[in-house]
């Protein structure tokens, strides 16, 4: 008997699903600025992309440090799509010593992507103000060998160089790919939640359509499932592998007629074109179970993990209707 059915996909790419992040009014907006490239460049030139923005200075004694430190690891905690749509910017507060080039090699210390930000003294008021940046200044033109032991980089010309002494706050900002802020962050929150925020502010590399189960004997130790999976990406992926809790063993089989008899075969790093949809139906594609772990009738809910090398992973929930 055929137990159809209701695909309750989590939203794909999203262990958190559901996350709604609100628009936080009133905050960000568009600035101009020179980048660690010597660049200058307009803050909506990264439309298109998360960004994830935090603010301080080369020489700052540990909070700056420790919080790229803590931006490295949740970049990195990223599939690979997801790293090339977001973008790390660090505000310089500081920019009569942070110099685009002094700035570039600090931040390759944590990660040779993430952007530096700096400018005149007028592009970072204007970028606190927009963004409510708070920060003081406690001592200036201090000569920079007093303090420059506690960077992550130093100067060549230390030696000569002076620079200010800043308190400031800890915010990251979280800024979906229209520009607009959506989430208060802090290296308190942890790293998989904040992981999860920025992949919902992005969009969906795989779509997971219409999948359902067929029970079969009452004490089958195997089943199959079915539906459909496209890579609605501009990149090719590889499905890596296929996991669920329902079962010890679970994989993507194809079957085939070879020499008049029907075979499953297993089918491993399955590639996915750009664009290309992958059509799971009886004797074509399925995904098999292979020793349930308990019987389809005594289950409500069967969940299916499918790994991608891009996409990391997808989750499944298909709910039985008994």
């Amino acid at each position: 008997m055929k137990i159809i059915i209701l695909l309750l996909i989590f939203i794909a790419l999203n262990t958190n699903a559901g996350i709604n992040l609100p628009v936080l009014s009133g905050i960000g907006g568009n600035f101009s600025a020179i980048d660690s490239n010597n660049k200058e460049i307009q803050f909506n030139d990264y439309k298109g992309n998360v960004v994830v923005m935090g603010y301080g200075y080369t020489n700052c004694p540990d909070i700056c440090p420790f919080t790229l430190g803590y931006l490295k690891k949740v970049y990195e905690g990223l599939p690979a799509y997801a790293q090339k749509k977001t973008k790390i910017l660090f505000v310089s507060i500081d920019p009569e010593y942070d110099t685009p080039q002094h700035l570039k090699e600090f931040m390759a210390h944590f990660n040779k992507d993430f952007i530096g930000i700096t400018g005149s003294r007028e592009n970072i008021d204007q970028i606190a103000e927009l963004f409510q940046m708070k920060y003081t200044k406690i001592a200036e033109d201090i000569p920079v060998e007093f303090v420059d032991y506690r960077s992550v980089v130093k100067k060549s010309n230390a030696r000569n160089a002076t620079t200010n002494v800043y308190n400031h706050g800890i915010v990251l900002y979280l800024i979906d790919t229209e520009g607009d802020v959506r989430s208060l962050g802090y290296t308190g929150t942890t790293e998989k939640e904040f992981i999860a925020n920025i992949r919902s502010l992005l969009p969906k590399p795989i779509k997971i359509e219409d999948f359902y189960m067929n029970q079969g004997a009452k004490n089958a130790r195997s089943a199959a499932a079915y539906g459909k999976i496209t890579n609605i990406s501009n990149a090719e992926d590889v499905l890596i592998s296929v996991s669920s809790p329902i079962a010890k063993r679970v994989e993507l089989h194809q079957t085939k007629v070879v020499d008049n008899f029907v075979k499953m075969m297993h089918t491993p790093n399955k590639v996915f074109k750009a664009g290309e949809t992958l059509m799971l139906k009886p004797m074509s594609y399925h995904i098999m179970f292979m020793g349930l772990k308990k019987p389809l009738s005594e289950v409500k809910v069967v969940d299916i993990s499918l790994k991608f090398k891009n996409a990391g992973n997808i989750p499944i929930r298909i709910k039985l209707d008994h």
